[in-house]
């Protein structure tokens, strides 16, 4: 039985440091500096924010509410991200929100999302340019839209540690179903 234990804490532990430190880090570390609603429209939307060098590393969160449907083909939404500072660029993404649910009533129509741009570093204080382009033909409608601006993000795990956190994962899970025959 003590065993079974210790397999148990090995499956918390590959959950905790691999998937569960990325999502963290990625989109809940850190302080929101600033949250601006944007609209969704094929035209570019700039925003303007001004940071610190100790407020850095700086974090971009595009949230927003997908859904509405309950069946159907996957629909999506890409918008681009570009962050300047100074005309210099920072950072640069595609952000896709994706929509593929199935008849089952059990999933709610509004299923919330974040989206992030990996954690930048700034090298100088002064204003941020972000800005949020729509790509392409929007057949996803996203609702309640805004960009967050996080400072202090935690920066991702390294790969080796996710790879690592994930072997332990499948381990515990392994030997626990083996240890129930």
């Amino acid at each position: 039985m003590e065993t079974n234990r210790w397999l148990w804490l090995l499956l918390l532990a590959g959950v905790a440091a691999g998937p569960g430190w990325y999502v963290y880090a990625r989109f809940f570390s850190g302080q929101t500096i600033a949250s601006h609603p944007l609209q969704q429209s094929p035209a570019a939307q700039s925003i303007t924010q001004t940071v610190s060098l100790d407020q850095g590393p700086i974090g971009i969160v595009l949230k927003g509410s997908v859904g509405g449907r309950r069946f159907g083909p996957e629909n999506r939404a890409d918008f681009a991200i570009e962050v300047r500072q100074n005309g210099q660029l920072l950072g640069k993404d595609v952000l896709v929100f994706v929509d593929a649910k199935t008849a089952s009533d059990a999933v709610p129509d509004r299923t919330p999302n974040r989206l992030a741009l990996a954690p930048i570093t700034l090298t100088a204080p002064g204003t941020l340019t972000i800005s949020v382009a729509a790509v392409g033909a929007q057949s996803l409608p996203v609702h309640d839209l805004v960009l967050e601006v996080r400072g202090g993000v935690r920066a991702s795990p390294t790969h080796w540690l996710v790879a690592g956190a994930l072997l332990a994962l499948g381990a515990a899970v392994m030997l626990i179903l083996g240890s129930r025959r």
